[in-house]
């Protein structure tokens, strides 16, 4: 794939163009202005008719009238366009991010993500934008200006005059190398500053519930000492790269008073000369003064976009898996000697896992804390992508299936019951949002939540919260299980969906799925054995491997492992009642 400046140019550089045209007008017509304030004076010392210095006052009007206009054309053409770089990376990103495999967001925080889009793309964009104008104008103006002070001045005086910028500009290259490093040491700061404060809103109820508030703000002011640190370090380089400058052109001014005074009172040089001499000598000025902060933009610019250009990099999934083929997946489910193993992880997570569910059948999967059913779920939506040979989806290797059929022809409900922020009918109808009001509210009734729904003051219509956390733990999953629900989709994966209900509640939504649910395949991940006991086929897991299998009765009748959960989770149960 093309490198993310490469595809912005070939659709948008030609805007660029007009830009430089208007830069180059811009930087010519700087010089004429030293030219004509040298004339005037160069007047005025001759003597002159009131006409004529009116007119020569004109002329400096007009060349200020011009280069305001050719100032704010090529800003418009360059910066717009800058601003059009801005949004084509944040949604390069965005698309990016949609389709990267799972293993990515394993091994990235949030907060870092959210820098990307944030600071990164802002600093790649003053790149192309702001030190790209600055930079290109005042390197062709300051050019010009001393090929003016050379040949209409003194060649001699020029050279004695610029002596001191070549040691102002390698002080500024050698500073420039420390605004690199410190830069990209203030951005790592700041996306593990972004990605601390991300997960404590995130986390703020356990943070509250657990009174660890005065610990979390301890570590954030570690957090934030650091990059106050890292920044205050990169300012004091920052401001030693326009002391450099100021001092270069205090000694460059010098020169110029020195030497071209004692021309004009030599007479060697008029007056008027001179003070175009200084003039190109503000010109040059320009360029040098703003190089330190050209500099650091750029050298931050280019960390940033070579951190978008990381991302871009990334493998998306394949063409395949992202399109199409027009053809709806089967109904039956098979895993056959199923392996799998983190990317990065020492022990598997599944261990020669096999099972056969027919159409219209219920597979109920239970079994300890990270004993696999989570992986085994997001293997068969290909959340991760299996071994070939391992996983069919109506007798058809989920490998030989793209991943969007195959999860158009799922409803899946994840463990945490995800919400977006939105309002409770906006989460309902994300899969499906052409579904009828009628369809909404049957979803709502046999997920056992439209009652509590029509108690709040604005009903459907109201807000969740950023992850739904004006919601309760019960009231999320039941809204996520809606969700899947009302996409009547042949295939429904439920992951631990009821962990967060009553008892109750759990039996009146089991009494509700078994009638809804009737002629779907469906698998059914709880650690309440109660809800899987009209399963078709229970799998019972411990560390990824299948120790027991069979219906309830069987099950039970074997007295193991599950046997022995089942009691308990009864005697439990008597113990609430």
């Amino acid at each position: 794939m093309r490198p993310l400046l490469a595809r912005f140019l070939k659709k948008h550089g030609w805007m660029y163009l007009p830009g430089f045209v208007f830069l180059l007008l811009n930087a010519r017509i700087m010089n004429l202005a030293p030219r004509a304030l040298g004339d005037a004076f160069g007047m005025l010392e001759a003597g002159c008719t009131r006409e004529e210095i009116l007119r020569q006052a004109l002329w400096i009007v007009c060349i200020a009238l011009m280069v305001f206009i050719t100032f704010f054309a090529f800003r418009m053409f360059i910066i717009m366009n800058a601003r059009r770089m801005e949004v084509f990376f944040r949604e390069e990103l965005f698309r990016k991010l949609q389709f990267l495999p799972q293993s990515y967001f394993a091994k990235q925080r949030s907060g870092e993500m959210m820098a990307y889009a944030v600071n990164d793309v802002n600093a790649a964009r003053q790149v192309f934008g702001p030190a790209l104008a600055m930079g290109a104008r005042d390197i062709i103006s300051g050019a010009i200006a001393i090929w003016a002070m050379a040949h209409e001045c003194s060649p001699g005086m020029t050279a004695l005059a610029l002596l001191p910028l070549p040691f102002a500009l390698g002080a500024i290259i050698l500073l420039g190398n420390q605004v690199y490093k410190r830069s990209k040491l203030s951005q790592d700061l700041f996306q593990k500053l972004s990605g601390y404060v991300n997960e404590s809103i995130m986390g703020m109820r356990v943070l509250k519930s657990f009174a660890r508030e005065e610990a979390r703000q301890e570590r954030y002011g570690v957090l934030s000492g650091e990059m106050r640190d890292a920044n205050v370090r990169l300012n004091d380089v920052s401001a030693l790269l326009g002391s450099v400058s100021v001092l270069a052109f205090g000694l460059s001014y010098a020169f110029a008073l020195i030497l071209g005074g004692r021309r004009v009172l030599r007479g060697e040089m008029d007056l008027g000369t001179l003070v175009a001499f200084l003039g190109y000598l503000l010109v040059v000025q320009q360029p040098v003064t703003v190089a330190g902060r050209i500099m650091n933009m750029v050298q931050r610019g280019l960390a940033s976009y070579r951190r978008l250009q990381s991302v871009d990099r990334e493998a998306s999934l394949p063409e395949f898996d992202r399109t199409s083929r027009g053809k709806p997946v089967g109904r039956s489910l098979e895993a056959k000697h199923l392996h799998y193993t983190y990317p990065g992880a020492d022990k598997p997570a599944l261990r020669d896992v096999s099972f056969c569910l027919k159409e219209g059948q219920t597979l109920g999967i239970t079994g300890g804390t990270g004993s696999g059913k989570s992986t085994l779920a997001a293997l068969l939506l290909k959340l991760w992508t299996p071994e070939r040979g391992t996983i069919f989806v109506g007798g058809e290797d989920v490998c030989d299936i793209p991943a969007f059929d195959l999860r158009e022809g799922f409803g899946y409900v994840p463990q945490d019951g995800f919400l977006f922020s939105a309002s409770i009918r906006e989460n309902i109808l994300f899969y499906t949002p052409d579904k009828t009001e009628e369809d909404l509210l049957q979803a709502a009734e046999d997920a056992c939540i439209r009652k509590e729904i029509r108690e709040f003051p604005q009903g459907f219509d109201t807000q969740v919260g950023e992850r739904g956390t004006h919601l309760s733990g019960g009231q999320k999953q039941r809204i996520a299980l809606a969700r899947a629900l009302v996409r009547d989709a042949p295939i429904l994966v439920l992951d631990d969906t009821l962990s967060a209900v009553d008892h109750i509640t759990e039996q009146a939504i089991t009494r509700t799925l078994r009638t809804r649910l009737r002629g779907k395949t469906v698998v059914l991940i709880s650690q309440r054995l109660s809800a899987l006991r009209e399963a078709d086929r229970i799998l019972f897991l411990e560390e990824g491997r299948v120790t027991e299998e069979g219906t309830h009765e069987e099950l039970m009748a074997r007295k193991g492992l599950y046997y022995e959960a089942w009691l308990f989770q009864a005697r439990e149960a008597e113990g609430r009642s």
